[in-house]
C-alpha cells in the first residue's frame, strides 16, 4: 500500500466515525436526544413504575394522566445522591400537586440498611421512597435512556411524557419541574397523609442545604465511580 493510499483511508475511516460520535449520550445533567434511536429519551412515553416496596410516604401505584411526576433514581452510597435529598424535598413542599419520587434501584446491602437510612432522615426526606431491589425499574428507565450514572431524575409530564432527563443538581431540572407543574392534580390516591408524612411540613420550614464542594454535586456511577457533570 502506498503512503497516498494509506493517508487516503485513514480519512475515509475517521469521516465514517463521526455520525456515530455525535450520536453519543452525555452523562447525567445532559437532557435527553431525541426519539429518532428508539433510545427513552425526551419525547418518549414513560415506562411503568414496578418496584418492590414504598418505604416512605404513600405507595405510587402507577403514572395517572393529569399528574406531573418527578423519578429520581438514587442509592444511600452515593454522595451526590444524599446530597440531592433537601433540594427534592424542597420540590416537593413548592410544587404540592406532583408527585416526587426517589426510586433506590442500586443498593448493595439490600432493604434494611435503606429502611434504617430513610428513617434517619427523618424530615430532610419528605417524598415518597421505594425501593426497586432487582434494578427492574432502573433497567425500564435508567438502562433504557442509556444513563449510567447516579442520582438521575426523569420528569414525566401530565399526560406521561417523559420532558427532561438528567442531574437533579442541574440548574434545568428546577425549570422543568415548575413548567410540568402547571396544571398538575394528584390523583385521588395521592392526598390524605400516610406514616411520617407530617415531617413534611418542618422541612418546608427550612432552605439549608448542604453546601459542600462541586464533587458532590456530579454523580456517580453504578459501580460508584464519580461521573461528570
Amino acid at each position: 500500500m502506498t503512503t497516498r493510499t494509506a493517508i487516503v483511508s485513514l480519512v475515509a475511516l475517521a469521516l465514517a466515525c463521526v455520525p456515530t460520535m455525535a450520536q453519543s449520550e452525555g452523562s447525567p445533567g445532559t437532557p435527553a436526544g431525541d426519539t429518532s434511536s428508539g433510545r427513552l429519551a425526551a419525547g418518549s412515553k414513560a415506562p411503568a413504575l414496578s418496584v418492590d416496596e414504598t418505604i416512605k410516604g404513600k405507595p405510587v401505584e402507577g403514572l395517572q394522566e393529569g399528574t406531573a411526576y418527578v423519578v429520581e433514581f438514587w442509592a444511600t452510597w452515593c454522595p451526590p445522591c444524599v446530597a440531592s435529598i433537601p433540594h427534592l424535598t424542597k420540590l416537593q413542599k413548592k410544587h404540592k400537586n406532583i408527585v416526587v419520587m426517589g426510586v433506590a434501584g442500586s443498593e448493595r446491602a439490600g432493604k434494611e440498611p435503606l429502611e434504617a437510612f430513610v428513617k434517619k432522615q427523618g424530615s430532610k426526606m419528605a417524598y415518597t421512597v421505594a425501593y426497586d431491589s432487582d434494578r427492574s425499574m432502573s433497567a425500564a428507565w435508567m438502562s433504557a435512556a442509556g444513563q449510567n450514572g447516579i442520582p438521575c431524575a426523569f420528569v414525566v409530564d401530565t399526560k406521561g411524557m417523559i420532558s427532561w432527563i438528567g442531574n437533579p443538581h442541574d440548574k434545568a431540572f428546577d425549570a422543568e419541574v415548575a413548567k410540568v407543574a402547571r396544571g398538575s392534580k394528584l390523583p385521588k390516591s395521592a392526598k390524605g397523609g400516610s406514616k411520617e408524612d407530617g415531617e413534611a411540613d418542618d422541612a418546608a420550614k427550612t432552605d439549608d442545604e448542604p453546601k459542600g464542594d462541586d464533587a458532590s454535586k456530579g454523580g456517580t456511577g453504578s459501580d460508584g465511580a464519580k461521573t461528570g457533570d
